[in-house]
């Protein structure tokens, strides 16, 4: 306590200077113990008492700006914010202490509300080397935050990141604000210096991890939420990030280790639960999955989410009756909702896999075909690419190849670039023998990807289908099945490309070894054939479209040629 006196008395010869200075004056000795008792009391945070000291020592010596000064900042600190105003106004009315009563005012107009003054006294601080620059722009930054002025709020966050003192608020708030600015980059290092201030600050994490996803920088964003999660085990944003990055790259056996133990503690709401189900399904356990299921159509009753995601499985499963009764119970629910014909669509029109058994097919009028078609049609986006791309694909592998084509030039004109849709049409095209617009989409696709052996292998077909640059054709394929020298698919374009040469000795190998990979496609087997056929080998050409035709009864021209060889005869 001493030395607080001593401390206290020391600031005294700052207030009330010697006799020889202002011999005019007489100094009251009451107000400056008042003063000395209120710099003891501030010293130990007794603050209300300090200003009543203060007021009684400015009552005695009015003139005594310091006294105004230790006013106005004491006044701030209680509350009384009228009065801190009054003491800053009148200390800037004398021309005293001018950079500190600014600092004042502009902290008590903020804490009055009127925040447009508070900015005013802080830029006529900006540049004043008697405060802290730090802080000014810090103040500054947060006012123009709270009033919407973002480019203000970013310019002083940037001059406040440049400073020394630059702290957590200024390094995470100026993150927030390049991310909203799509400043990507910037947005990551200024929180990635935030999180180095404070590496536990979760807010932090959930921005870069929201930044790393929408750049496609999935394993960035991965970390990001297994760090969350290590900090926050049940944030349920980092959970959800998570699950879909592992649900996205089919890693179905870690989401069911991810949610597995939130599950079991009850943790996981009805929409984690389907996710938790889905999982289960993916990664072979159906068993757990149908039991998650069970469980959740008992609290939910017929909720959308659980019908869609059973109609999935059902779908998956080959049991299309089954699915078929979910989809349109969805629909009776949800009669506007575009994502609910999709399913229905890709059963009707025949655009998934074989039925699990008779039982489970499903044979619609093809009046109720229309009228779903013509509903998804009107429920569709008018600036979806994806929309008519879903619809045009189905209708495509349905056969609809006029409808399906009006669709998916309307999702290539809403997206030129749109690598799905300039694919599907490619192959629309070549399946009608279109060529030419086929290679239209294609090549350019190729050469901007020539490491895709996807790309490689259709343009290399597609110039074996037109019978033209087949050296060209017979490269691109070469590329293709050096990185998958197991695709049948790419060895059946290989050795279409032989028969289209005349080297159907080298073809029929080729096409041999395709069906070793692939043995359930009607087209390779329909190219064996034809390849046989020049060899003269009727009676294996004849059994080479017979399996065609069983593996798929509507392939016309394997057909034909098979009703060929029967009514001609001479098969051996």
């Amino acid at each position: 306590m001493r030395n607080r006196l001593i401390i206290a008395f020391i600031a005294t010869l700052c207030v009330f200077p010697a006799a020889g200075a202002r011999a005019q004056k007489e100094y009251d000795g009451n107000a400056i113990i008042a003063y000395l008792k209120g710099v003891y009391l501030e010293s130990e945070d007794y603050f209300a008492d300090a200003y009543q000291y203060y007021l009684y020592a400015a009552a005695r010596d009015s003139g005594n700006t310091r006294i105004l000064l230790r006013l106005s900042k004491v006044a701030l600190r209680i509350g009384e914010f009228e009065a801190a105003k009054a003491h800053s106004e009148n200390l800037i009315a004398r021309g005293a202490y001018l950079s500190d009563a600014r600092s004042v005012l502009a902290e008590t107009e903020y804490r009055l509300g009127d925040k447009e003054a508070a900015l005013e006294h802080l830029e006529a601080l900006r540049h004043d080397s008697d405060v802290s620059q730090f802080s000014i722009l810090k103040f500054l930054a947060k006012i123009h935050l709270e009033l919407n002025m973002i480019e203000a709020a970013r310019r002083d966050l940037r001059e406040a990141s440049a400073l020394p003192e630059a702290d957590f608020y200024v390094w995470y708030e100026l993150g927030l604000l390049e991310a909203d600015a799509r400043r990507t980059g910037e947005a990551l290092e200024a929180l990635a210096r935030a999180i180095e201030m404070d590496p536990e600050y979760v807010n932090a994490h959930v921005a870069r991890a929201r930044l790393f996803k929408s750049a496609n920088r999935t394993a960035e964003a991965e970390l990001e939420y297994r760090e969350i999660l290590r900090l926050e085990r049940a944030n349920r944003e980092a959970i959800d990030g998570l699950a879909e990055i592992l649900f996205t790259e089919r890693r179905f056996d870690e989401g069911v280790a991810l949610l597995a133990p939130l599950h079991d503690t009850g943790s996981l709401d009805e929409r984690g639960e389907l996710i938790y189900g889905r999982f289960l399904h993916k990664a072979g356990k159906n068993e757990q999955a149908l039991a998650v299921f069970d469980g959740l159509t008992k609290t939910m009753g017929e909720r959308p989410a659980l019908l869609r995601v059973m109609a999935e499985m059902e779908i998956e499963k080959g049991r299309f009756r089954t699915a078929y009764g979910h989809l349109t119970r969805l629909i009776e629910i949800e009669p506007d909702r575009f994502d609910n014909y999709i399913g229905l669509l890709l059963i009707l029109y025949g655009a998934v896999d074989e039925p699990s058994g008779p039982d489970e097919a499903v044979a619609a009028p093809d009046a109720e075909r229309r009228a779903h078609l013509a509903k998804a049609v009107s429920l569709a986006s008018d600036d979806s690419p994806e929309d008519y791309f879903l619809l045009g694909s189905i209708l495509r592998k349905g056969g609809e190849m006029g409808e399906a084509e009006r669709l998916l030039l309307k999702a290539e004109r809403l997206d030129p670039k749109n690598e799905n849709v300039a694919l599907e049409l490619a192959s629309l095209y070549g399946h009608t023998e279109r060529f030419d617009e086929a290679l239209a989409r294609v090549v350019p696709l190729y050469e901007q990807d020539q490491d895709d052996p996807t790309l490689a292998n259709l343009y290399g077909y597609l110039l074996a289908e037109k019978g033209v640059r087949l050296d060209l054709a017979e490269s691109l394929l070469g590329k293709a099945l050096g990185r998958e020298p197991e695709n049948g698919y790419f060895l059946d374009s290989l050795g279409w490309i032989r028969f289209k040469q005349g080297r159907y000795r080298e073809a029929l190998d080729v096409f041999l070894k395709a069906i070793d990979f692939v043995s359930g496609d009607a087209v390779i087997w329909e190219h064996l054939g034809d390849t046989y056929l020049r060899l003269n080998e009727r009676s294996k050409a004849l059994d080479a479209y017979e399996r065609a035709l069983v593996i798929d009864p509507d392939a016309e021209s394997a057909g034909e040629k098979a009703g060929k060889l029967r009514n001609d005869g001479g098969i051996r």
